[in-house]
């Protein structure tokens, strides 16, 4: 008899676990369109996804993110710091500006599993929270290039997410692309081609390193800034280790640093300082460098 009452209340949970899910279903659908949806939807995720922080961002390379919802606003000079420029170096939002990548991702899987100084970079600026583990919904919009971000922390001290959890997040995750879609249809949709001033970020990113590095040292310097270590790096680019290893000394030498995190926090420090338009690498505005007359006369 107590063995047939614990199959009994196992169904009844996994009964209960869907009547929840049904419900936070029809009432992220009755939102769509409505300021509330994102916090509906967070409600919903949470059933797949239980995590400490929820926020949702739309990205446009022709417009600075907007920040859609955040479950606990975080107002932080950081933060700010993220929306107008440091963004640019989310691997959410590399990756998100990659065609035809859409789904459910672990950033520890987005990244080389052997590097963890961009993890130490990515919590202590980005963020400024010490997040344990995040995963990142990607969603294209049937519109160039844009795409909504959802992301879902769990910060230190608390359990990593289950293996089991992800392939469910990842099996549903047409229905919450749907949701997120439909959503955004409903909306007052922007005018324009976007805002011109705004292009010089994704200007700055392709032209960072190109006047002050060789050729082969500047594919590694993008590398770089994706977050890549050497190894990885040596394999994308089919080279022996040794040979990256030089090339970053190189970079380093030339840049005046000495360590991947100081790299990409002076690519932000200059983002922040440099006005449009950008027609030349902003690295021969640095100060702190010392260059030729004939690179500077290349602005």
């Amino acid at each position: 008899m107590q063995h047939h009452a614990s199959q009994t209340d196992t169904q009844t949970d996994s009964r209960f676990d869907l009547l929840g899910w049904s419900e936070a279903l029809l009432r992220c659908q009755q939102a769509c369109g409505k300021d509330r949806f994102y916090m509906e939807l967070g409600q919903l995720l949470q059933l797949l996804l239980p995590s400490d922080e929820y926020l949702v961002l739309m990205f446009d390379p022709k417009r600075p993110p907007e920040l859609l919802h955040q479950r606990h606003p975080l107002q932080s000079d950081d933060f700010e710091r993220y929306l107008q420029s440091a963004y640019v170096l989310d691997p959410f939002y590399r990756k998100g500006l990659q065609q035809g990548q859409q789904g459910v991702f672990r950033l520890r899987d987005i990244l080389p599993a052997d590097y963890h100084d961009y993890d130490q970079y990515y919590n202590s600026y980005f963020r400024h929270l010490k997040i344990a583990d995040e995963v990142g919904y990607l969603i294209p919009l049937p519109a160039e290039r844009r795409f909504v971000h959802i992301e879902l922390a769990r910060f230190a001290g608390r359990e990593l997410f289950a293996n089991e959890q992800l392939q469910q997040a990842s099996q549903l995750f047409s229905v919450v692309a749907s949701l997120v879609i439909q959503h955004q249809q409903q909306l007052p949709q922007h005018e324009g081609s976007g805002c011109p001033e705004h292009d010089y970020i994704e200007a700055f990113y392709r032209r960072f390193g190109t006047e002050v590095c060789t050729p082969r040292e500047h594919e590694v310097l993008c590398y770089m800034l994706q977050g890549y270590c050497v190894k990885t790096i040596a394999s994308q680019m089919q080279l022996g280790l040794e040979t990256i290893k030089m090339h970053r000394k190189n970079l380093y030498a030339k840049l005046h640093i000495g360590s991947h995190p100081e790299l990409l926090a002076l690519f932000i420090d200059l983002l922040t300082v440099t006005e449009p338009p950008v027609r030349c690498d902003p690295l021969l505005h640095n100060p702190r460098l010392q260059y030729s007359p004939a690179l500077s006369e290349a602005c």
